[in-house]
């Protein structure tokens, strides 16, 4: 069965450093576009102004200084530490910059840690948003074309998302810088012939 990959942020989304984080599904490796962490189910009105903003070219150490910004006002607001045990929801950080990173409940509760913390959440490129890119797919196969053209041999399976040719074929060695490069030349309208 061929492996199935998306991209995810980072925690996010956007995974910039490696641009796709897999996680078990089954026989394949799924990722998603998505943000870290829960949101809370009601947004205070100009949150979103004051939440900073991830940028296609924000570098690894600043996306996860982001986001352990984020991370330690939950836990200081009362979101547990998981121990990683199987079956728990938990999100984690991959940290570039020599903080280990842990595993928080992501259930939404409290859900006061949440409201405390909205402004602290990262906001995702407004390019990787479906609902704000009226360009999003079209850019999507744009991002899949570039991957091919570098040796990694993919296709859409649904904008957002791609999944391998075949389940024995060779990655290149450099496949997560190949991965961000094509999504910032993708989505970020820089020449894809570099």
């Amino acid at each position: 069965m061929p492996k199935t990959r998306a991209l995810l942020s980072v925690a996010g989304l956007l995974l910039l450093g490696a641009c796709a984080s897999p996680a078990a599904q089954g026989d394949k490796h799924v990722a998603t576009l998505t943000s870290a962490g829960a949101t809370p189910a009601g947004s205070t009105p100009g949150v979103d102004s004051q939440r900073p903003q991830i940028r296609l070219d924000t570098s690894d150490a600043e996306h996860d200084r982001l986001y352990i910004a984020y991370d330690d006002c939950l836990v200081a607001h009362g979101v547990k530490v998981l121990t990683g045990k199987p079956g728990e929801p938990a999100m984690g950080i991959s940290d570039t910059i020599g903080r280990p990173s842990r595993l928080l409940d992501r259930s939404g509760e409290p859900k006061s840690a949440y409201l405390a913390c909205q402004s602290k959440q990262p906001l995702e490129p407004a390019e990787l948003d479906e609902s704000r890119n009226p360009n999003y797919a079209a850019q999507w196969n744009d991002n899949v074309k570039c991957l091919r053209a570098h040796g990694v041999m993919v296709h859409v399976v649904k904008p957002g998302e791609w999944t391998y040719d075949s389940s024995n074929g060779a990655t290149p060695p450099n496949e997560a810088e190949l991965e961000k490069t094509c999504l910032i030349q993708a989505f970020g309208g820089h020449d894809s012939s570099k």
